[in-house]
Formats: structure tokens, C-alpha cells, sequence
């Protein structure tokens, strides 16, 4: 399975993201604009979300020795609970 890792390049969109965020919520509290106050606030929790995402994809990655890697279904050694089934109703 591809691993999406966060990039340098990605951290100037965040930063792009935040200051933008910034001068849209300054301009709408500025001039008291009701749209340019809703698209601040609607961005402040996007710009949150996004810099909380580039944060976990830019830690060192791996899971821990604590951490079991988890199964991908259908791959060898997991057994699928439908096809025991199937086999219960054949009995």
C-alpha cells in the first residue's frame, strides 16, 4: 500500500492556507463584511484540520515496536468471518 508523506513543498500551502485565513478574518472583522467574516471563520477550523494533518504525516512514521502492524483484508494468514459461515450452512 502507498504511504502519502507530507512534503516541504506542502508546508508552504499551510502557510498560504493560515495567511490567507488571517487576512480574510482581519479584513471582515475590519470593515464589519458579514461574507468576508463567514469565510474567515469558516477557514479557521479548515486551516486547523489542514495544519493537524501535515503534522501527523510529517512525524517519523512507522508503527512503534508496541504496535502491531494491522492485516490487509484478503491478504494470506487473515481468514474472512463470511466464509465460515458458508461453510456452517453447508453442514
Amino acid at each position: 500500500m502507498v504511504t502519502l508523506r507530507s512534503g516541504r513543498q506542502d508546508r508552504l500551502l499551510v502557510v498560504v492556507v493560515w495567511v490567507l485565513t488571517v487576512v480574510v478574518l482581519a479584513l471582515g472583522i475590519a470593515t464589519v463584511n458579514p461574507i468576508l467574516l463567514l469565510w474567515g471563520v469558516i477557514g479557521l477550523p479548515a486551516a486547523v484540520f489542514l495544519t493537524r494533518v501535515h503534522l501527523r504525516d510529517t512525524r517519523s512514521g512507522g508503527p512503534g515496536p508496541t504496535e502491531p502492524p494491522t492485516p490487509v483484508a484478503g491478504s494470506p494468514g487473515t481468514e474472512d468471518p463470511s466464509d465460515s459461515t458458508s461453510e456452517e450452512n453447508d453442514r
